[in-house]
Parts: C-alpha cells; sequence; structure tokens
C-alpha cells in the first residue's frame, strides 16, 4: 500500500477530514488531496508530525509492518529448517537464500543460509563473508554465536587453531552460557521441555566423549593406556543409552572403535585391530541408517534426524579416512580390512 493510500485510510479510520488534518499540518487540504491521489508525497521533515496527528509509528505511515516481517522470516527459517532434518540440504539452503534477497537485512536468515551451507561442498567462502557480516553488523546473541560456531568450524577446518583461540575470548564461560543457565534454572515440565533436556545432555556427552579423547592423544599415556581411555568413552556411551538408541551419537562411538583399532595396531595385535575396525564400520552404518527414535528411558519419545543423505555419509568419511590412514597399512592385505573396506563402500562410503 503506498503512503498516499495509508494517509487517506488512517485519516478516514480517525474520521478527520482532508480540511482538519491540512489544519493540523498548516498545510492546505489540497495538499492533502494531492497526497492521498499519490500525485504528490509528504516532505520527509513532515512525517514525524504526521505520524503523530495520526497516531501511529512513522513506520506504519509508511507502510513498514515489522510484525509482518518478523512472521514471515519465522516461517521461511522454520521451512528451512524442517528441509535440513530432511536431510534435504539443497532444498534447505535455496529456501534461506531466497528468504535472504526478500529480507536482505535479516542476519537469522544469515546465519540460517551460512548454517546450511556447512553441508555444501565449496561453499566455505560464501559462509565465511556472512559470518563475518554478522559479526560485524549484528548485535543479537543468536546469529552472532551461529557465526562464531560456523568460524570455528571453518577455522578448525583449515587448521587455523590461533584463530580459533582468539575468537574463545569473545565467548561466555559455559557457566554462563543460554545452554546452561536453562538446563539448570528452567522448572518448566512438558513435552519440549524434555526435548530441550535431551538436546543438552547430547550437547554435554559431546563435550565429555570429546575431551576425553583429547586427553587420550596425550603423550604421556602408553598405547595399552590409551586404549582404556577410549574404552571408557565407549563404556559411557552404553551406560548413557543402555536400549543402543545412539542415532547420530553413534559416531562417537565409530570414532573411539577406529581409535581403538589404530592403537592396536602399534602394539602388533592385528586380530584386536580388525574387531575394532568391524565395531566402527558397524555404528558408521547405523549411523547412516538410524530411524530417528529413541526408546532408552531418559530419551524415550524424543526424535533424531537420519544422518543417511547424499551430501554427508559417516561411512563415505570413514572409508576415506581408513583408506588414507598409513597406520593401518599393516593389515590393507588381510581379507577382514577387505570386507570393512567393502561393507563402507556398500552402505555409501567412496574408497579414495
Amino acid at each position: 500500500m503506498s503512503i498516499g493510500a495509508n494517509i487517506k485510510r488512517l485519516r478516514r479510520e480517525r474520521e478527520m477530514t482532508q480540511e482538519q488534518l491540512a489544519e493540523c499540518l498548516g498545510i492546505t487540504a489540497n495538499a492533502v488531496s494531492q497526497w492521498e491521489c499519490d500525485r504528490t508525497a509528504p516532505d520527509i521533515s513532515q512525517l514525524p508530525t504526521l505520524a503523530r496527528v495520526l497516531q501511529v509509528s512513522t513506520d506504519r505511515l509508511l507502510g513498514i509492518d515489522f510484525g509482518r516481517d518478523e512472521q514471515e522470516i519465522c516461517r521461511i527459517l522454520e521451512e528451512s529448517l524442517a528441509c535440513n532434518r530432511a536431510g534435504q540440504f539443497a532444498r534447505s539452503v535455496e529456501i534461506a537464500r531466497n528468504g535472504l534477497k526478500q529480507y536482505p537485512r535479516s542476519y537469522l536468515l544469515m546465519a540460517r543460509l551460512a548454517e546450511g551451507l556447512l553441508a555444501m561442498q565449496g561453499s566455505e567462502q560464501e559462509m565465511e563473508r556472512l559470518c563475518d557480516k554478522i559479526l560485524k553488523e549484528c548485535t543479537e546473541s543468536g546469529p552472532r554465536d551461529q557465526a562464531y560456531r560456523i568460524k570455528i568450524l571453518l577455522y578448525g577446518k583449515r587448521g587455523k587453531y590461533q584463530e580459533i583461540m582468539e575468537i574463545v575470548n569473545d565467548l561466555p564461560h559455559i557457566w554462563v552460557s543460554q545452554e546452561e543457565v536453562r538446563m539448570r534454572w528452567n522448572t518448566n515440565i512438558d513435552r519440549e521441555r524434555h526435548t530441550e533436556l535431551v538436546r543438552y545432555a547430547k550437547m554435554y556427552v559431546g563435550s565429555l566423549t570429546t575431551c576425553l579423547g583429547k586427553i587420550a592423544d596425550l603423550p604421556c599415556y602408553t598405547p595399552k593406556e590409551k586404549i582404556g581411555i577410549q574404552s571408557q568413552i565407549i563404556d559411557l556411551m552404553k551406560v548413557i543409552y543402555p536400549e543402543g538408541d545412539y542415532l547420530s551419537q553413534a559416531a562417537i562411538l565409530a570414532s573411539a572403535y577406529y581409535q581403538v583399532a589404530s592403537l592396536y595396531v602399534q602394539l602388533g595385535e592385528y586380530g584386536q585391530a580388525l574387531a575394532a575396525l568391524d565395531e566402527m564400520c558397524r555404528y558408521s552404518v547405523y549411523c547412516d541408517s538410524h530411524d530417528g527414535k529413541y526408546t532408552s528411558p531418559a530419551y524415550r519419545g524424543c526424535h533424531a534426524e537420519s544422518m543417511n543423505t547424499k551430501e554427508r555419509s559417516y561411512c563415505r568419511e570413514f572409508a576415506a579416512l581408513l583408506g588414507k590412514d598409513s597406520a593401518f597399512d599393516a593389515l590393507r592385505e588381510s581379507p577382514g580390512y577387505a570386507e570393512v573396506m567393502a561393507r563402507l563402500i556398500a552402505s555409501g562410503g567412496k574408497a579414495s
């Protein structure tokens, strides 16, 4: 709706004549008539007074409806996220990109697009540009947090660990993080709260197992001790998921068994190494094919998306990793190794 049509509608809503509005503004009734017919428009200096007389904001006077825009942005975000959860990454990115064309100043859409691009090959430069723009211009914590997370992932992929440590100085301590505070102090008891707590539990399990994995990498431990620490990760996962419904977190088990296999090769215990690789393969296949339903008591009733997509496959990633890792050279001619590689490839992997 044009500004002239808005003035006419708002004037009539307040039961004012053109003459009365003109008198309030100190102009002629003909000038008001010209505005309402869209032959001319108010001078920018007149807008604040005109808005006060018509008892509206200048945004509403100009026909800008931020509430409606926010609703539409939320709808676009939800549509993009739904496609992402369904593994339709290209479609998710397309929706976010089109939304950003419509609302080019929406930092929420910028963050959604950058996050969606994580699953797309060759998108690093665009992701970094989006994140830099958010961090330079945006003051909202949500988009900024997403931008930091994506930049950290990009830096990690490039081995730029010093840059990651510099970002750390801008981030809050875990004890005052949104997740920590909500986990401890939100007293709501409903399905949404259950889902939220499950999400936090998964996050903390991921952090704990990552920490244990980093400890196992320290040179102060012998290979046997490192196997023991990796076994702690495996045991921990089996305690947390007593019914074996690991869903996407089965990747933690696959990674732990991969490390155990590598350590057994160092010790010359090839049979144990092949057994560990077999477990790694089993959990990789599970990661790519689970149905997204939890059955263990704490998580029951919650869901997680399948990891089996065209853009990402744990079987593909472990097949590539195993094919390149010289630590397994001693096993390459064995039937057990060939069988593991064949299963990974058949389930979506690709040998390097």
